[in-house]
């Protein structure tokens, strides 16, 4: 062993011992001594992330350690000058950069006009258009959570619209943890965290859905530490979105719950009466239905999350167009029984999706490439993934056995497509006839 990497090995060793496991593996597992003079040091590290988080918060310990090693305190600088790192950084980063190849994944349709405000959802609405306005250290991060359906991804979508709309530069992401545990996997697997990594930190806003999903994600927590305290650490805007408080939150590590929980947290709380119908009433007129009064409060009564009273609204909708009947309550309680189903099977997916398309069920699920059949075939995996407990492994098994990678990209390209209009009503009316 070389001395230099004898004197970091017990460098780092003292520092293993006076921080936590989780900090030690983000911020020093891929550093190294790269010079040692009479009165300096310089450690490598992977990008200029890793040396900003150094520099400011483990400079003194640092210090503290080569001290006890050495003797002595040199002079400490941090260099990301590596050739290897420099070829990655250097591969990646253009085309990240390139406005038409960077996907925001945002939902144009979930803008702030078309956020219904109400009683329990008024203060989550006014901070997330603070939040949207620009940075703001006291709203940094910017934590939501609601423990149904009531409009915390709407209002990530419409804080990436915003700022969109006002500036089309800044480098805008929403994604839920799912997207982000599928695309670390691929990241770990090909052998390519520093592309990932220079991917998600280069970012200006990171809009995250679902973070509660991250329970028991011991790799993927860790690696969203890393790119939250990256950036975080030069002020970029980050907004998180849950079903519980940071500290309600699972099977997380602490710190990642201190993290999370050090900014502004706001509560979307069940919607009123008035708010429901004033949604309702929207929905109709935006979907050209007409719904009558009686009916509008009979699902304000009956409905509690935004997700079922949407789907409602446009179940009513497609009866209405396909039957040419007017819609009453008699009406719509027969087609609304099957509304507190428990879980869907993915046997339900399969069949509805392959009935939708007009192909057959061998079809949906064989190897063929035609997008008539792979098309359908990706949408009926992704629905899968959303409302089937099965994991990717499991979902490839059932159609005709393929492989969980195959089930990932299939989840990744319909998240991906998402913005697409014809997409998004294949979903939805798919969606619709699953109840």
């Amino acid at each position: 062993m070389s001395k230099k990497k004898d004197i970091w090995n017990q460098i780092t060793r003292n520092l293993e011992s006076k921080i936590s496991k989780p900090d030690f593996n983000t911020w020093f597992s891929r550093t190294t001594l790269e010079e040692l003079g009479p009165d300096h040091a310089v450690i490598g590290v992977p990008n200029k992330y890793v040396s900003n988080w150094l520099q400011e918060r483990y400079l003194e310990a640092l210090k503290k350690a080569f001290k006890k090693v050495l003797k002595q305190e040199p002079t400490i600088r941090f260099s990301y000058e590596n050739p290897h790192i420099n070829k990655i950084s250097t591969a990646s980063i253009p085309i990240e950069k390139s406005d038409s190849t960077f996907e925001h994944y945002l939902d144009p349709s979930m803008t702030f006009h078309r956020f219904i405000m109400g009683k329990g959802n008024r203060f989550a609405l006014t901070s997330a258009m603070e939040v949207a306005k620009g940075p703001n250290n006291d709203y940094n991060p910017f934590y939501i959570y609601c423990h149904m359906a009531l409009g915390k991804t709407h209002l990530l979508h419409a804080i990436g619209n915003y700022i969109m709309s006002q500036d089309p530069s800044p480098r805008v992401k929403y994604l839920s943890s799912d997207t982000f545990t599928a695309d670390f996997a691929n990241a770990s697997k090909n052998k390519k965290i520093d592309d990932f990594r220079e991917r998600y930190c280069d970012l200006d806003v990171l809009l995250f859905d679902d973070v509660h999903l991250l329970d028991n994600r011991k790799r993927s927590q860790e690696e969203f530490l890393f790119i939250f305290n990256a950036l975080y650490g030069e002020n970029k805007r980050v907004v998180i979105a849950g079903q519980r408080t940071p500290t309600e939150l699972k099977n997380v590590n602490s710190q990642l719950k201190s993290r999370l929980g050090s900014g502004l947290i706001t509560e979307i709380q069940v919607l009123d009466q008035k708010t429901k119908i004033n949604i309702i009433k929207n929905l109709a007129k935006e979907e050209r239905i007409h719904i009558p009064e009686d009916v509008v409060f009979f699902l304000a009564n009956t409905h509690n999350d935004l997700k079922t009273l949407t789907k409602s609204v446009i179940k009513i909708g497609t009866y209405a167009s396909l039957n040419q009947r007017d819609i009453n309550i008699s009406t719509v309680k027969s087609f609304m029984k099957g509304k507190n189903k428990i879980e869907i099977d993915i046997d339900d997916i399969k069949t509805i999706t392959a009935e939708y398309f007009n192909i057959s069920l061998s079809d949906l699920i064989s190897n063929k490439k035609r997008r008539s059949y792979s098309r359908p075939r990706q949408l009926a995996m992704y629905l899968a993934r959303k409302y089937t407990r099965l994991s990717f492994k499991e979902i490839g098994a059932s159609f005709g056995n393929k492989d969980h990678s195959t089930v990932i990209y299939a989840a990744r390209r319909i998240e991906k497509s998402k913005n697409d209009k014809t997409v998004r009503d294949d979903l939805m009316k798919i969606e619709n006839l699953l109840g």
